[in-house]
């Protein structure tokens, strides 16, 4: 195979690897959105259907109101905590690879400490080779964890549907 060839591929190679961590940082995005709008949410619509189940209380001569919390609303406000909990399982580090340290790339390839007899500094076909079979582990890795990540997402944005359609419920009654 020729060097033009290697080159090809590494390139490939590093495209994928920008594309998907476009796709993280926009997932991440979408989750930093996705809780701002749960919040939001959560506050306004819940606030005005909690003002409107009420008990009163009288403590020391005083009448004091109080909400009542049915088992809509518990579920509702469960719901509100998965969205939180799952987006920030989204939005915290992962341990994610799109490149290689360069002080890696110049011990294996350049300049190794104790090199047995018949090592020679890589080609570079070779240093094209390798990055670009490192770039596809690292791929698959990420691969991986972006999949649980976007299951965590879809379950967020289910989560706060069902929260909204609980409120708009117990704003109903």
């Amino acid at each position: 195979m020729s060097e033009q060839a290697e080159r090809i591929v590494y390139e490939e190679s590093v495209r994928t690897l920008s594309q998907q961590r476009e796709l993280l940082d926009g997932l991440r995005s979408r989750s930093g959105t996705l809780l701002g709008a749960a919040s939001i949410a959560t506050a306004f619509l819940s606030a005005q259907a909690l003002l409107r189940h009420q008990a009163i209380d009288v403590v020391r001569g005083q009448a004091v109101p109080h909400p009542v919390l049915d088992s809509l609303a518990w579920t509702a406000i469960v719901l509100f905590c998965v969205v939180v909990f799952l987006s920030l399982a989204v939005l915290i580090p992962w341990g994610w690879t799109f490149a290689h340290h360069p002080h890696a790339l110049i011990g294996v390839h350049l300049e190794w400490e104790n090199p047995p007899k018949d090592w020679r500094p890589s080609t570079v076909r070779e240093i094209y080779r390798d990055i670009s079979y490192w770039n596809g582990v690292h791929y698959d890795q990420n691969g991986r964890k972006l999949q649980v990540m976007l299951a965590l997402f879809a379950v967020a944005c289910s989560a706060l549907a069902a929260e909204i359609v609980i409120w708009l419920i117990l704003l109903g009654r």
